[in-house]
């Protein structure tokens, strides 16, 4: 449900870019989109309510877990049973790892998913009609600026559109109505914690209370009697049973939508993979990192103790617009990492006096490895084309009407430097006639080519 509520390929540009963009001066058109309700919400109204009733619905099982954990098990029931030296222990650890789902789910509901950033914007009107621009297709297109369908905006690769968000989000994976917000570049991180956290949480509740919850269910039965509890160490009330009960059904759910949940998107991002990529077949995975590691650092950064707290990366090795190469053009033969040969060789590389195949170097990954300038980077990355290459362009577009300017003969001659062809030169002059005859009016005569 949580992946297949919004999973488009367009968008609108978001409510508090559309103004700054249309005021820069955007090159391309700017649409209004379709009114909503919400902050920044363009999408159909029965989505965006639905999202908001699931995100309550899932805050108010996720304190009724805490609420009935501490102050029905380990204040009530736990002493009414001999087992109040247990307690302690008991709350340190759910409570822990409860904080820690409860962080989580703030930084993911919080968090920008990842909506695609001003700077994106400037660098796509500095560079203008320079940036080649792709259709946008449900495939893997790597290296490519994208056309999104709704706003008319290009937008980075492995970025897409959420209808509910309206807006174009980097490296998207779904929106997903628990948190009430989409899933991607900035929060994916957060939204993987939040999955585990909830999922240990809710282990440890049923680990650590199901003794006493098979009792309850026997009491709530009519098995066994209320009376039989020590009542002087606490006391417990029907409601109590009944309430904790219903805490543990709770936790058995969220116990087992959570592993479902999670041996999906756990495997994904293994793969280095959303799960709108885990559909594509057009190429295999451009941006595997041949390892489990090095695919979670795409969402986790380089591996430390932020990896298991829900904050930015502290060591993040993508912007979201330019990701690192695969492994195998990271140790391709000639690729020295070193500072001053590469850097040398690229210098010569690009004023035009080797070629990179000589040198058997990669300029993207040598520029993602040494930090360079992160537009120019971009502009290796998106194949900017140099001056050079638009001019070579602007000759070839004005060079149809050259060639009209430079035939001055009459006839035929003139024509076929018009059209390109003897039969649509002769055509046009009326000496063309398709296979079959000519065409026939309404009037049964035939058409003339004048």
């Amino acid at each position: 449900f949580g992946s297949s509520l919004s999973s488009g390929h367009g968008c609108a540009i978001p409510f508090f870019l559309r103004d700054w963009v249309a005021a820069a001066g955007a090159p391309w058109p700017v649409t209004a989109g379709r009114s909503g309700v919400g902050v920044g919400t363009m999408g159909p109204r029965a989505l965006y309510w639905a999202s908001q009733a699931t995100m309550c619905v899932s805050i108010l099982i996720f304190f009724y877990e805490c609420f009935a954990y501490n102050m029905i098990f380990l204040r009530r029931i736990l002493p009414a049973v001999g087992k109040t030296s247990l307690a302690p222990t008991f709350r340190v650890l759910f409570n822990t790892i409860w904080a820690l789902g409860l962080w989580s789910y703030h930084q993911a509901h919080w968090a920008d998913p990842g909506v695609v950033p001003q700077r994106w914007y400037q660098f796509v009107r500095s560079t203008g009609e320079a940036l080649p621009i792709a259709p946008s297709r449900p495939e893997w297109q790597p290296g490519k600026a994208t056309l999104c369908k709704k706003c008319q905006a290009p937008r980075p690769e492995r970025a897409h559109h959420c209808a509910i968000c309206a807006s174009c989000v980097l490296r998207m994976d779904h929106h997903c109505p628990w948190i009430n917000n989409c899933v991607g570049f900035h929060n994916h991180k957060f939204f993987l914690l939040l999955g585990t956290y909830t999922w240990l949480a809710s282990l440890i509740a049923l680990g650590t209370s199901l003794p006493e919850l098979w009792r309850m269910a026997a009491i709530a039965a009519g098995v066994e009697s209320l009376d039989a509890l020590d009542l002087d160490e606490g006391l417990v009330e029907m409601w109590d049973v009944w309430a904790f009960l219903l805490f543990g059904i709770f936790a058995a759910l969220i116990a087992l939508l959570l592993t479902s949940l999670l041996s999906t998107h756990v495997p994904l991002a293994f793969r280095n993979l959303t799960t709108i990529e885990d559909f594509y077949e057009n190429m295999p995975n451009p941006y595997e990192q041949g390892s489990r590691k090095g695919n979670l650092a795409q969402v986790f950064g380089e591996f430390g103790l932020d990896w298991f707290l829900p904050v930015r990366p502290w060591k993040p090795n993508s912007d979201g617009i330019l990701y690192p190469p695969p492994r195998e053009v990271r140790e391709f033969p000639g690729f020295t990492k070193d500072p001053s040969r590469d850097l040398e060789a690229l210098q010569l590389v690009e004023q035009g006096y080797l070629e990179a195949e000589q040198l058997g170097i990669n300029r993207w990954a040598m520029l993602y490895e040494e930090e360079a300038d992160v537009e120019t980077a971009w502009r290796l990355r998106y194949k900017v084309r140099t001056a050079a290459e638009m001019k070579a362009i602007q000759e070839e577009h004005i060079s149809p009407f050259m060639a009209q300017f430079w035939a001055c003969g009459k006839g035929t001659d003139r024509e076929r430097a018009r059209f390109g062809s003897a039969a649509a030169a002769a055509a046009a002059v009326g000496s063309y006639a398709p296979p079959g005859g000519p065409p026939m009016m309404r009037g049964g005569q035939p058409m003339s080519y004048q």
